[in-house]
């Protein structure tokens, strides 16, 4: 399957390094967008090329004997976002014509979007075998809480994370969670991530409220190289004038991080959003203030 960036071949990734890549960049329902008749969806229903993947991180590192693999949320496209990390993952060392396992999960929080995805790895499809899956401690209750999920948790290990502390998943190589405000409805939290390689480092944040209730947001994003950030929405009018549900607008936070030391990139767009668009006045805007649009495939050497 293409993407609206221009490819359908598996992602190849420099030797030797570390390297985030970008897997989706739209809203949980993806673009197109359930049921949806608008301009934009109908023409991604038509045209396959312009489909897009719910957003999605990976961080691929190539400096050991065995490629390692990690994913930033387990998304409703994670069949289609794995096969972009064929050539990364490798072959199953024990079963024919199946992809190897990712060698970890992190999640952000429990919305459709960021956990939808997790039933694929279960026995009905990709039957991985304790593949680690690191989340919020709540939220690994909240799984092994609703019988839902029981076939999925006999193939994963939960790993809860501990605020503000970092897991070192190989050398030179630091994940830590970060907790930021997020509408919570089952109070397991809401995590962003801090991903520091052996050069750079890059902070992802698909979604929160609003930026002035992160009160150490201006401090973080500025001690990073790369931050991806939650544009949702680009103004009220994609809502028919109602507010968001609780993302910050594009202009907003344009103007809120203009002078933002790091590379600002804008990602998990809903499928309303004007940014989308090449040739919009807000994608102009956007382009104009500096920042980034984020695209299925854009990597980023860390």
């Amino acid at each position: 399957m293409a993407g609206r960036n221009g490819f359908s071949q598996e992602l190849v990734f420099a030797e030797g390094a570390v390297t985030a890549v970008i897997l989706g960049i739209m809203q949980d329902g993806g673009l197109p967008h359930a049921g949806c008749r608008c301009e934009r969806c109908v023409a991604a229903f038509n045209e396959p090329e312009k489909i897009e993947y719910a957003a999605c991180l990976g961080l691929v590192d190539t400096r050991g004997a065995e490629t390692a693999v990690y994913l930033f949320d387990a998304t409703p496209d994670i069949k289609y976002q794995l096969n972009l990390l064929a050539v990364a993952l490798g072959p199953h060392p024990d079963r024919p014509n199946r992809l190897r396992q990712p060698d970890g999960i992190f999640l952000t929080h429990a919305h459709m979007g960021h956990i939808a995805g997790l039933p694929q790895l279960g026995p009905e499809a990709m039957a991985v075998a304790r593949l680690p899956v690191y989340a919020s401690y709540e939220m690994g209750r909240l799984l092994q809480a609703t019988p839902l999920w029981e076939p999925m948790l006999k193939n994963v290990r939960l790993v809860p994370l501990q605020l503000e502390q970092y897991v070192e998943v190989a050398q030179d190589i630091k994940i830590t969670a970060v907790p930021v405000p997020h509408r919570d409805e089952w109070a397991v939290g809401t995590f962003a991530y801090k991903i520091e390689g052996p050069n750079r480092t890059l902070f992802y944040v698909p979604d929160i409220d609003r930026w002035e209730a992160w009160l150490d947001g201006d401090d973080m994003l500025n001690s990073v190289d790369v931050a991806l950030v939650d544009a949702s929405f680009y103004s009220k009018d994609e809502l028919n004038g109602l507010n968001p549900v609780a993302h910050p607008l594009v202009p907003h936070t344009l103007k809120f991080f203009a002078d933002l030391d790091c590379e600002l990139v804008l990602t998990h767009f809903n499928h309303t959003n004007p940014v989308l668009d090449n040739d919009s006045q807000a994608r102009s805007l956007v382009e104009a203030a500096g920042v980034q649009v984020a695209q299925t495939g854009q990597m980023f050497l860390l």
